[in-house]
């Protein structure tokens, strides 16, 4: 009993760790601090930033989506 116990943990436990560490998901932007007496980047820089990241994204999905479509 006690080793059906076990592994019906592990199993349930490696479950929840894989559908954790799945990558399906988008990436997160991950920003420097720009504020502060020790800030590492400007509000300016970090707004740049997301700007390229949205473009990028953009052009991920125009991408995929031209991919798609088989009249082109």
């Amino acid at each position: 009993m006690n080793k059906l116990f076990t592994t019906l943990t592990t199993l349930g436990t490696a479950m929840i760790l894989t559908a954790c560490a799945s990558t399906d998901g988008p990436k997160r932007l991950a920003l420097p601090l720009d504020h502060g007496p020790r800030a590492q980047t400007t509000p300016w820089e970090n707004k740049q930033r997301i700007l390229r990241a949205k473009q990028e994204a953009k052009a991920k999905e125009n991408a995929e989506k031209s991919s798609q479509d088989p009249n082109k």
